[in-house]
């Protein structure tokens, strides 16, 4: 049996005098900066800047400093260009939660000598920018932690690009978001895959890179060698002696930011090939660290990824990049014992018998029902599973309903995608969540849906508006109205697809539905005609 590496007291030693800092203090873990259109107001953008602090230490800075540049990295800016503009630290801040309560005494570890965890702060600023070729915001805070793949404790810079002048247009814009945290704690040998999935408001594509962090605008942060563990992994066990041998570069770089190997061969010498697989289209990342340092907050668990995604819009019958963001975060390696990762043991569609590999591709035609059982598993069978889901942030109409919280959780998503949504490719993530101590087990995966015959439309599938039924759920009759008056037909569809009834909305817009007693417990949708209305009716057989 495998027996990864804990780093012994002679590498430590030799990693110290190269450089590795054992200063344990507060810095930050990652970070996102964002910006999206103000509404009615031309050329007015809201940015946004989430941070992960590590919050064992000093407490989060009460303001950040936001700069706007419309000529590169020049620090004095061009003419007209925006002030710095100073945003105060925002309430609300959340502890991380990934510790079970046993190991925290009933609330998540902050403080001096307790393991990593993370807080998160907001600063948001509002500024007008002209129409420029590019605008590039970010903030520059210091300084990073101690790591195990990036050289000295440097600054950490958030930024992202916004072009609202292409071609002589003037581009209204939303960057990209993600659903996912950037600070993730991942097992010690365990297979891993976290996905950076990110929704577009406007419905452009994105593209996701693994690119080099920043310390200051233009300003790479140099990575280590990864020959500071020496040429070989140590895998001796029991009085057997194994080494591994590290094959590929002797660098980290951006697609390989983590000490993660696949081992072949046999004892004495094996081979450590590097493991680490991105996929473009969705940011899911897939690898198994082999590194670990049982010291308490130790540098060498910590592994900086940083992931860009450049937003492309079709403009002139060319797509053109009009934006990107990027996410600086955080892989901290952990001690899991003899806990597995949860995952979706499968899929079936619509019902069906046959039982699907999670990385089947569905199919989904716009305007009609896809429905989805979810099933997910835990290797160590007596823990328990939780099932979550991005899919109603990323998907159009869709709803994720997860079982209470069991050994085997079952989930549905239902997806009716708006009539006038373009034909491609779509994604979702489900997350898999275990009750392990003293940290949870977690494994997210995409799903991925192939959307065809549809009508191409004039506007994205985000003008899409739910509509809101009472109650919820509903027994005999259930009710919602329209976004405008008027006499309106309504179509009511099962969760197979299946039309059930036909409406008509009253003077006021106003809908009711009181449907037989033929018609069945479960998930009915109502929408409008053109697919822009949609409403979720909940049926229940209970009193």
């Amino acid at each position: 049996m495998l027996t990864p590496l804990r780093l012994p007291h002679f590498l430590l030693l030799f990693a110290l005098l190269l450089g590795i800092q054992t200063s344990y203090a507060s810095h930050f873990l990652g970070g996102q900066l964002t910006y999206t259109a103000v509404v009615g107001t031309p050329n007015r953008y809201k940015f946004t800047l989430r941070v992960y602090r590590d919050c064992g230490g000093a407490s989060l800075y009460t303001t950040a400093t936001f700069r706007f540049r419309s000529n590169g990295c020049s620090s004095t800016g061009a003419p007209g260009d925006p002030a710095d503009i100073v945003a105060p630290l925002l309430g609300g801040s959340t502890i991380g939660s990934d510790y079970c309560a046993t190991a925290t005494g009933g609330s998540s570890p902050c403080g001096s000598g307790l393991p990593t965890n993370y807080e998160t702060g907001r600063y948001e600023v509002e500024v007008t920018l002209p129409p420029k070729a590019e605008w590039r915001i970010s903030v520059n805070d210091s300084a990073r932690p101690a790591t195990a793949n990036l050289v000295g404790q440097d600054n950490i810079l958030y930024e992202a690009t916004l072009r609202n002048a292409v071609g002589g247009q003037t581009i209204l814009n939303n960057s990209a978001s993600f659903a996912t945290i950037q600070t993730q704690f991942v097992g010690w040998n365990l297979n891993t895959t976290f996905s950076h999935l990110a929704s577009d408001a406007d419905g452009d594509s994105l593209v996701y890179s693994l690119v080099q962090p920043l310390a200051n605008c233009g300003d790479p942060v140099a990575y280590r060698n990864i020959s500071l563990l020496g040429p070989y992994i140590d895998l001796s066990a029991g009085g057997v002696s194994c080494l591994a041998t590290i094959m590929g570069g002797t660098v980290y770089t951006p697609t390989f930011p983590l000490a993660s190997y696949n081992i072949t061969g046999n004892c004495p010498v094996k081979t450590a090939t590097p493991y680490f697989v991105f996929d473009p289209a969705t940011g899911s990342v897939s690898f198994r660290p082999l590194i670990y340092n049982p010291a308490v907050n130790s540098p060498e668990n910590k592994y900086v990824v940083v992931v860009q995604v450049d937003e492309y819009r079709r403009l002139n019958n060319a797509y053109t990049l009009i934006g990107s963001t990027r996410r600086d975060m955080m892989f901290i390696v952990v001690d899991c014992g003899a806990n597995q990762n949860p995952s979706l043991a499968q899929l079936r569609i619509n019902s069906s018998a046959t039982a699907l590999p999670i990385n089947t591709v569905i199919p989904v035609i716009a305007g009609q029902l896809v429905s989805l059982q979810l099933t997910g598993t835990d290797p160590n069978n007596t823990q328990i599973v939780t099932m979550s889901s991005n899919a109603e942030q990323v998907l159009p109409n869709a709803d994720f309903v997860a079982s209470v919280p069991s050994t085997q959780p079952t989930a549905s998503l239902n997806w009716l995608p708006p009539t006038n949504l373009r034909s491609g490719l779509y994604y979702c993530t489900v997350t898999t969540t275990d009750n392990a101590c003293p940290i949870k087990g977690v494994t997210q995966q995409t799903l991925t849906f192939r959307v065809t015959n549809t009508t191409l439309a004039t506007k994205a599938p985000h003008n899409t508006t739910s509509l809101a039924a009472v109650p919820t759920p509903f027994r005999g009759q259930v009710s919602f109205t329209l976004a405008k008056p008027g006499v309106q037909t309504v179509l009511v569809f099962d969760h197979l697809g299946r039309q059930v009834a036909e409406l008509k909305s009253r003077p006021t817009g106003e809908v009711v539905w009181q449907p037989g007693t033929g018609v069945a417990a479960g998930l009915y949708l109502a929408r409008s005609v053109d697919g822009r209305q949609v409403a979720r009716l909940l049926r229940t057989d209970a009193e």
